[in-house]
């Protein structure tokens, strides 16, 4: 999708996103009358869209305050925003469907008392006692029915790095508990997760990344 009609989207379908970095009292609007672009004018003219958009706001705002998981689900929420899935929509269909997914999964966000909410957190590796040369860290959101949703990066630097000898990694998906682990399985990627004082443990993992990259080691909860 172009620029021009990417970013209207972003602004459109972020009242929520907005709202999250600064007080929830002060949610940012979008005012139809200014609407420009295709997509704009879509979003405006089509009220079913404008209805699920008011509902994804709201959806995104009460996982944040079930949750108490703010900085997780603004990175989520921003990297949804930002994904394919989302960015390729140029009709109302379309972007009704992204949206009605999307706040199903929100309203599945488990309250801070829940069990998988142990798991909420931004942890980064380390090693030796500082953070890890070969960086990883990992963003996770405990979801509802012992389900878990979490996003992690990892690099490896190899030694010509400078001259382009890096390798990278991602998770991004829904893990399940299960017998006080964290089990992922999605899109070839596996990696079980321990939770551990402090922090967490990647104690496995497999055709997460490219060459030499991995997940495993201990974590830093920030």
């Amino acid at each position: 999708m172009p620029t021009t009609l990417v970013q209207p989207l972003l602004r459109l379908a972020l009242a929520a996103l907005f709202a999250a970095l600064a007080p929830l009292a002060s949610a940012a609007s979008f005012d139809c009358a200014k609407a420009r672009s295709a997509m704009e004018k879509l979003i405006c003219s089509d009220a079913p869209l404008s209805a699920l958009d008011d509902q994804l706001n709201t959806a995104f705002k009460e996982a944040i305050t079930r949750s108490k998981a703010r900085p997780q689900l603004v990175q989520w929420q921003r990297e949804w925003l930002q994904s394919y899935e989302v960015t390729q929509c140029k009709d109302a269909r379309c972007l009704g469907q992204e949206f009605a997914g999307r706040i199903a999964l929100l309203q599945s966000v488990a309250p801070a008392t829940a069990a998988s909410a142990k798991w909420n957190g931004t942890y980064t590796r380390y090693h030796q006692g500082k953070p890890d040369k070969d960086s990883a860290s990992l963003a996770i959101v405990g979801l509802q029915d012992g389900k878990v949703y979490l996003a992690g990066d990892a690099v490896w630097y190899g030694p010509n790095a400078a001259n382009g000898q890096v390798n990278v990694g991602e998770i991004r998906g829904v893990g399940t508990l299960r017998n006080g682990l964290l089990a992922y399985d999605g899109d070839g990627c596996t990696a079980t997760l321990a939770l551990q004082r402090g922090g967490l443990a990647v104690k496995e993992d497999d055709g997460c990344g490219g060459m030499h990259v991995t997940f495993v080691g201990e974590y830093r909860r920030k």
